[in-house]
């Protein structure tokens, strides 16, 4: 039985309010306390931000946002809203608690929103679009030939990602383009064949290129590979002589 189906087993002491049974002598502390509890679990579960994203002490919250992740945030087992009115309307770092910034709020007060928050609230379940934008340096990009770089997009097991084009790779140059092995691949771990392929690092100022499609595979290479991670890799050799930082960014959603 539910937290809220619970409340139709407390029980009255003299009071007849069907359902709830009516047992006309004084009630033990026990039956007490076990009716307090399950009061306290209903309510609990109204007010429960299970599903509403967490707070996050560097994330800008603002009442006023048409962003639901900008204006709740679950903190402490519960959901909060900002509520903070001063000029400017936008705070961050203000732990969830009763006061200027924040107030708890239960489901119904959320209400038009409620789908929205438990689409995107929780990472390790939605399957949602999100963005991914991840930096590689210099010392990095040289290996990246032998040492690909995990693209850290938090999964569970079993949990699959899908990459959503346009990928896009970007150069901020620095003052040396690479010269050689030009061509990087996004991949699954553990693929023969990777998803895409940008031309960028030859760049000689800062730009960014989109990644093309791998549509040529093998009848025997595998592309796609269920429950695994992203890397990014750099096909034929090291690539040589480059300083500049990049960047890949795509959009993904996760499915099991």
């Amino acid at each position: 039985m539910s937290e809220l189906g619970d409340l139709d087993s407390v029980v009255l002491r003299s009071v007849s309010n069907p359902p709830l049974s009516t047992k006309g002598s004084d009630l033990t502390f026990t039956e007490l306390d076990n009716h307090a509890v399950k009061l306290y679990d209903a309510v609990q579960a109204i007010v429960s931000g299970e599903n509403v994203t967490a707070y996050d002490a560097g994330t800008t919250y603002d009442m006023f946002s048409t962003d639901v992740n900008q204006q709740f945030a679950s903190y402490n087992s519960r959901i909060w809203k900002a509520v903070y009115v001063g000029s400017p309307s936008t705070f961050s770092g203000q732990t969830p608690e009763e006061g200027i910034y924040w107030e708890q709020v239960s489901l119904a007060q959320l209400m038009p929103n409620i789908l929205k928050i438990a689409e995107i609230g929780n990472d390790t379940t939605s399957a949602l679009v999100k963005l991914h934008s991840q930096n590689v340096n210099s010392a990095d990009v040289l290996h990246l030939h032998s040492t690909p770089i995990a693209m850290t997009i938090a999964r569970s097991s079993g949990e699959n990602i899908s990459p959503i084009f346009p990928i896009v790779g970007s150069v901020v140059f620095d003052s040396v383009a690479y010269d050689t092995n030009t061509t990087l691949g996004l991949r699954f771990v553990g693929a023969d064949e990777p998803i895409a392929t940008c031309d960028i690092l030859g760049r000689t100022a800062s730009g960014s290129a989109n990644f093309v499609p791998v549509t040529s595979v093998g009848l025997s290479d595998t592309q796609y590979i269920i429950d695994a991670d992203l890397e990014l890799y750099v096909e034929s050799g090291e690539p040589l002589n480059g300083d500049s930082t990049i960047n890949v960014s795509f959009h993904y959603s996760k499915w099991s």
